[in-house]
């Protein structure tokens, strides 16, 4: 199923995925289209404007037990969605930044785990990049970082099962 583009779980995501200011300095092959399949754009894994580890991180190492595939893109970035509500439950971008969209216990102990909410990433002047921070608060409070924890695979799990649940809602 592709991404519910009119979910309101999906909102806070697809406003900040979508942002003419961050598509405009993506560096991703799909960076225009709001959902696509990893099967329509090539080499996605090298062509998305995030590194092919995260990529490998967030399609393949964690959402690994999962009953469905669940991969897809939205504005030309890497995405679990929930196959059955198109509810987004992961995004990745850049060089190693990912979130999970949590319940509430899984996201307490995600956080306690050390998960964050805020990340900030550093300038690279020489290429005209000035620093900047992405606060999770502006996309909904449900959401934290990952940082290649050893329990990201099972919080992922609770997220599929939570989007999931969305669709009953």
């Amino acid at each position: 199923m592709p991404v519910a583009i009119n979910h309101p779980a999906n909102a806070g995501i697809l406003a900040y995925l979508g942002s003419p200011e961050r598509r405009a300095s993506s560096a991703s092959a799909a960076r225009d289209r709001p959902d696509c399949a990893p099967g329509e754009v090539a080499q996605p894994e090298m062509t998305l404007g995030a590194h092919p580890d995260l990529v490998a991180r967030l399609w393949q190492e964690i959402p690994a037990r999962l009953p469905k595939d669940c991969r897809r893109i939205a504005y030309g970035t890497p995405v679990l969605c929930h196959p059955e509500s198109g509810v987004i439950f992961a995004f990745g971008g850049g060089t190693h930044t990912y979130a999970l969209r949590l319940p509430e216990a899984e996201r307490a102990e995600a956080l306690a785990a050390g998960a964050g909410r805020i990340h900030r990433y550093p300038a690279y002047p020489q290429i005209g990049i000035a620093a900047s921070a992405l606060d999770l608060e502006e996309i909904g409070p449900e959401w934290v970082f990952g940082g290649w924890l050893p329990q990201e695979p099972a919080w992922c799990r609770a997220a599929y099962r939570w989007a999931g649940e969305a669709a009953r809602r």
